[in-house]
């Protein structure tokens, strides 16, 4: 049995799809709001995850009357009348073609609405008009069953009668959607359908991830992602949102293969395509969860660098492929550069001649007041850690004149302790190789110098090295 909620459909006002391109017939929309005092309306729209403003309409004749016009037909999508100064809002549907109708409510009651000359939003007052009558159905069956519990009765038939009413309610929109295929609202509702989910005759472990399994695979089933109507919509974005952010394990790994079926999926669609090829690539830069800058390194190679985003600037893209440049050879998993650096003595040593079981790198300045805060913390982490096979290189990223501040400093904190190491002139460019732009900035490596852990605060290192140690004894079983 495939069960809808008829509470949640009774909420839902979202995704549509078309596939037809923009005709030119042009479009004229009549509102008409009664006893609307302002001389203002505003249109506006959804764009993604964003809601914008698409015009602003001022009424010079007739109070409460206005109209919405243009030569070339709209984008198809969901639309808001938001009326002022309030902005309370009304939503209507703008189909792919008969873009001339109108919109008739009270500034009093905006929840009742009339349409004229749109079969679209016609059929969607209908829709609405019958789940609110199924709602109140369920309504009063529930009411009925929680007082038959409460006085001991039998609630098998009325229980029953619960899925009878789901049933209907699952048949009607399933006709109404057989009916009006090339709708707005037939599309809409479609759009919302559950994922039926076959039975399986397993465990009840196995039973549990097979069906997230199976549901991960088909969530987008009853969605035209290759449509650019849906991206004028409020759903598509939350469900592109849940697909990544809570279907997808949160490896870095995961989510590229998420990404990547997505913007395969809105390919079709250019205007989406680009949308979103922009939105996952400002997300994963500015992301602040440890390892999916590897995300953002992934975009940029695949849809950037290769050309495919074609809509970027050369000025931007340049930018754009820099910074991955500069964050990929410090990707976790990548072997750590081996740079050559300077004792306070002027012998050198290399990273990688430091011979542990972990590696911590603390990039650090003198002057750097986030850095004069950790230094305790990372003081106690290398005390109760160095026998544990833990080894701490300091580095300082003072230069030129400002060298000699970083011997003073690692006295004057009690630094000594550990290995500390700088690089007068920068000839070995470590700056660059660990793109290191702000300190403190900490690398955890492993006996092999691969990259295991970074970007964490001095406070997090001994949270994290009693994990990493627990997981090695775990793998070594």
């Amino acid at each position: 049995m495939k069960y809808i909620s008829i509470l949640f459909y009774l909420i839902l006002f979202s995704s549509l799809s078309l596939s037809a391109q923009n005709s030119t017939d042009g479009y004229k929309i009549k509102f008409n709001i009664e006893n609307y005092q302002s001389d203002t309306l505003v249109i506006g729209y959804y764009y993604g995850d964003r809601q914008l403003v698409k015009d602003s309409l001022v009424s010079d004749k007739e109070k409460g009357v206005f109209f919405w016009e243009g030569e070339e037909s709209l984008d198809p999508g969901i639309y808001m009348m938001l009326v002022q100064p309030s902005e309370q809002f009304v939503q209507f549907m703008i189909p792919q073609e008969d873009q001339e109708f109108e919109l008739k409510t009270d500034i009093n009651d905006l929840s009742n609405i009339e349409y004229k000359g749109s079969k679209d939003n016609e059929l969607f007052v209908e829709y609405l008009s019958f789940i609110r009558k199924q709602n109140a159905s369920l309504e009063e069956l529930k009411a009925t069953i929680e007082t038959k519990k409460e006085a001991g009765e039998d609630t098998t038939k009325d229980s029953e009668k619960l899925y009878q009413l789901d049933d209907e309610v699952f048949t009607h929109l399933e006709k109404l959607v057989k009916e009006n295929p090339n709708t707005v609202t037939g599309l809409l509702i479609k759009s919302n359908f559950q994922i039926d989910i076959p039975e399986y005759n397993v465990s009840q472990d196995s039973l549990q991830l097979l069906r997230y399994l199976y549901f991960r695979e088909h969530y987008f089933d009853h969605i035209e992602m290759e449509n650019p109507a849906t991206l004028r919509t409020p759903f598509l974005h939350q469900k592109v949102d849940y697909y990544i952010n809570k279907l997808t394990s949160q490896h870095p790994d995961s989510v590229i293969i998420a990404v990547d079926r997505v913007l395969d999926m809105l390919k079709p669609s250019t205007e989406s395509f680009t949308f979103y090829t922009s939105h996952f690539l400002n997300t994963y830069a500015n992301s602040k969860i440890v390892g999916m800058d590897k995300v953002y390194v992934h975009i940029v190679d695949k849809y950037y660098k290769s050309g495919i985003a074609d809509w970027v600037t050369e000025e931007s893209l340049i930018k754009i492929v820099d910074r991955s440049e500069k964050i990929k050879p410090v990707l976790i998993g990548k072997i750590a550069p081996d740079v050559t650096l300077y004792r306070e003595d002027g012998s050198t040593m290399n990273i990688h001649d430091v011979q542990a079981d972990y590696t911590v790198l603390l990039f650090w300045a003198p002057d750097c007041g986030h850095c004069k805060k950790s230094m305790p913390d990372v003081i106690k982490f290398y005390d109760e850690n160095k026998s544990k096979g833990v080894e701490l290189i300091a580095i300082c990223t003072k230069h030129q004149s400002k060298y000699a501040s970083c011997w003073e400093a690692v006295k004057e904190k009690d630094m000594s302790r550990f290995l500390n190491l700088g690089d007068q002139y920068h000839k070995s460019r470590f700056k660059l190789k660990y793109n290191v732009s702000q300190t403190p900035k900490i690398f955890i490596l492993d006996e092999k110098k691969e990259i295991i852990m970074k970007n964490i605060g001095a406070d997090q290192l001994q949270s994290v090295i009693d994990e990493i140690i627990e997981m090695k004894k775990k793998q070594e079983k």
